[in-house]
């Protein structure tokens, strides 16, 4: 558990922070990195720090980019959506400044015996401001890809049909999903 507390708050530092500075081609370089890692995780131990970045690095959750004889830590995808399962119940849709007038149709065939996942879904979709049009289907006008594919993982949905459909036309429902999402 002490490991996942540390890699989340690497893996929170490279967001915020964007870069980790990593001079390990010495050891003494490895000593300078070590005197210079942020305020955020300087309360771990060097050792725990050490083997908490080689685990990202072997788990792809960050790289290993070099810059004039420096190396700079910068989190992969894959960690970015590693760290928003620990914060899943703040997920949210990034609302951009313009709307690109394409609506995005969440449609799902859940079985009965995963009834309690399927629950939670809707729920989850819900929350995160999706309007239901029929019970597995919700809508947005807003760009949803990403957070589907971690909520699908997150629920252990993977063996079952959930999508999402990028369409310019809803029919005519359109004006009042409009209005409901004040796009108007």
């Amino acid at each position: 558990m002490k490991k996942e507390i540390i890699i989340k708050d690497i893996l929170k530092y490279l967001v915020i922070g964007g870069a980790i500075l990593l001079i390990l081609s010495s050891p003494s370089g490895t000593r300078r990195f070590l005197k210079e890692i942020p305020k955020e995780l300087k309360r771990y131990k060097r050792l725990k720090l050490r083997r908490a970045l080689l685990y990202l690095k072997t788990q792809d959750r960050i790289q290993y980019i070099e810059k004039n004889n420096v190396i700079v830590a910068k989190i992969t995808e894959k960690g970015k959506n590693y760290l928003k399962k620990f914060d899943f119940d703040n997920l949210s849709l990034i609302k951009p400044d313009v709307w690109d007038k394409k609506w995005r149709l969440v449609i799902f065939d859940i079985p009965e015996r995963k009834k309690l996942a399927r629950e939670a879904l809707r729920q989850k979709l819900k929350d995160l401001g999706l309007i239901k049009l029929q019970d597995s289907i919700w809508v947005t006008p807003f760009p949803c890809e990403e957070e589907v594919i971690l909520i699908k993982s997150a629920f252990n949905l993977s063996d079952f049909w959930l999508d999402v459909i990028i369409t310019e036309n809803v029919g005519n429902r359109e004006y009042q999903l409009r209005k409901q999402f004040d796009l108007i």
